[in-house]
């Protein structure tokens, strides 16, 4: 019953707010439309966008979105519903195997608030990405296999091998080959060499195949090499290889990028650090540091990569705190200064966002910096992590429903296809692609270029730009007589072609239509 509650209360702290966040570009828009195209086919097996199939994730995403989509209907909440879902199972989760592993219900909550309650965490619950199915299942994979290699049962490995399936079939071969590094990583720091001999590897991989492999099978046989070489090769074998944006492959990225999304629980977690430390520490440092480590060596590298590292680190940061209660030291100054430098420096960054006025963001920020000082300054640790937690819940509803709902619609074309009409006509995209037009529009929107051999300008990465493109020129010819003719120009100042006159505009995208011609 402690799960469940645990889970409601998560659940109700990540679904607020998400019927009004726009689906936006480039990231959300893609799996967005791709769910919506499945179910529009009535295909289950096949990803697809933009008309055509599209190898860049396994299914199991989708089939959640599309589940939504059934559920709720096609549209924002629907889409972020997985994510939301997810997350909070994730929260009831770490309670659980917190608590087991530690001993301490109060070691097994603290650790949910701090998983909960830290940035990147609660940003990435409402998000239309991988990541946080991801989560779910590669955190029960390795936590289950910790307690079968430990001696609980049996049937923790049958919990591991399965959830390792899910999470290859959510984001791909990632899914096992970490957790199998960081078990062996781990064995080889402890030393324990016979827990080679408890991994039923055979068994195991049975049940793993079973889960994982037969949409893989599916889809060999359906779509054949092309399938094979495209997601393997290109959406992973060439991710880990070449930097797809090689401003950002530096090997501290990861570094700095971590203990942000860990706030307003940085100070807690590297405190851990510091003298006493439990009897599962090790296997819990070692899962976080080959993750963070792993990730560095790739050369493609984005926020979202090393967000498995926050299960261990919150389990850390709850046993952290449990410890901290019982002594009541000046050791919560790690908590209070890192956690007055985030409320203030967030309240501060998040209104000087361009078209965003000062307003309740910084409001909270005030009170929550006054009300952590109080009750460090006189003596009320006992309340202190409960404070935090609940000011930084404040502070992400307040962030969401007065920053990011008008901050998404300024990454999203919703505005500007309610100019469209519903049907007939013929619409173009120029400059950079926005594959939330087609998602709420529902039209095919090829992307103009100058020239065919434009496309190739990407390089390797040109065989992940899947949406259809045709010739300025070449549409010019097509559409010469057709007045109900649309250009969605975005990141650019005019319009490709004369005779195309503009007839709405939000933030930097702009639609144009054909000039009417008189008889």
């Amino acid at each position: 019953m402690r799960v469940l509650l645990v889970f409601l209360v998560a659940l109700t702290v990540f679904l607020p707010f998400n019927a009004y966040l726009t689906i936006t570009d480039p990231v959300e828009a893609n799996y967005a439309l791709t769910a919506k195209e499945m179910l529009a086919n009535g295909d289950w097996l096949s990803p697809r966008i933009y008309g055509q199939f599209w190898y860049d994730k396994p299914a199991m995403f989708y089939w959640l979105i599309m589940l939504g989509y059934k559920a709720f209907g096609v549209n924002e909440f629907a889409a972020r519903f997985p994510s939301a879902l997810f997350s909070a199972a994730s929260v009831s989760f770490i309670y659980w195997f917190g608590r087991r592993i530690f001993g301490s219900s109060r070691a097994g909550i603290f650790a949910a608030v701090a998983l909960a309650t830290s940035l990147q965490y609660w940003v990435m619950a409402r998000m239309v990405i991988t990541d946080a199915v991801l989560f779910f299942y590669f955190s029960v994979a390795l936590a289950a296999l910790y307690l079968g290699l430990n001696g609980q049962s049996k049937k923790w490995y049958i919990v591991a091998y399965a959830c390792a399936g899910l999470a290859v079939l959510t984001k791909g071969p990632m899914g096992i080959v970490l957790p199998a590094l960081i078990v062996f990583v781990y064995i080889i720091v402890e030393q324990r060499w016979e827990l080679f001999g408890k991994l039923y590897i055979i068994p195991g991989m049975m049940i793993f195949s079973l889960v994982a492999l037969p949409w893989f099978v599916a889809m060999y046989k359906v779509h054949g090499q092309p399938f094979i070489d495209t997601f393997f090769g290109l959406h992973n074998y060439l991710r880990a290889t070449v930097s797809e944006h090689p401003k950002d492959n530096v090997f501290y990225y990861y570094l700095v990028l971590f203990p942000v999304s860990l706030l307003p629980w940085t100070g807690v977690f590297f405190h851990s650090l510091i003298g006493k430390k439990p009897k599962d520490f090790n296997f819990l440092v070692v899962w976080l540091g080959v993750i963070i480590g792993f990730f560095t060596l790739m050369a493609t590298k984005y926020p979202t990569y090393v967000f498995p590292a926050s299960f261990p680190a919150a389990l850390i940061i709850g046993w952290k705190i449990d410890q901290m209660l019982v002594k009541r030291h000046l050791a919560w100054w790690w908590l209070t200064i890192p956690a007055l430098l985030f409320v203030v420096a967030f309240g501060v960054g998040v209104e000087v966002l361009p078209g965003i006025g000062w307003g309740g963001v910084t409001v909270v920020s005030v009170i929550a910096a006054m009300v952590i000082m109080w009750m460090q300054l006189y003596n009320k640790s006992y309340l202190l992590p409960w404070s935090v937690a609940v000011v930084a819940v404040a502070l992400s509803l307040v962030t969401i429903s007065s920053e990011f709902i008008p901050l998404a619609k300024t990454h999203s074309a919703k505005n500007l296809v309610q100019y469209l009409p519903s049907e007939g006509a013929i619409i173009a995209a120029y400059g950079d692609y926005s594959a939330s037009a087609v998602f709420y529009s529902g039209y095919s929107i090829p992307r103009l270029v100058e020239s065919e051999e434009q496309l190739a300008s990407k390089g390797v990465w040109a065989g992940k730009y899947t949406m259809p493109s045709e010739t300025t020129k070449s549409f010019a010819v097509r559409t010469a007589n057709v007045s109900d003719t649309y250009i969605l120009v975005s990141g650019l100042d005019k319009t490709p072609l004369e005779g195309f006159s503009q007839v709405a505009m939000f933030e930097k995208m702009k639609l144009y239509k054909r000039n009417v011609r008189e008889k």
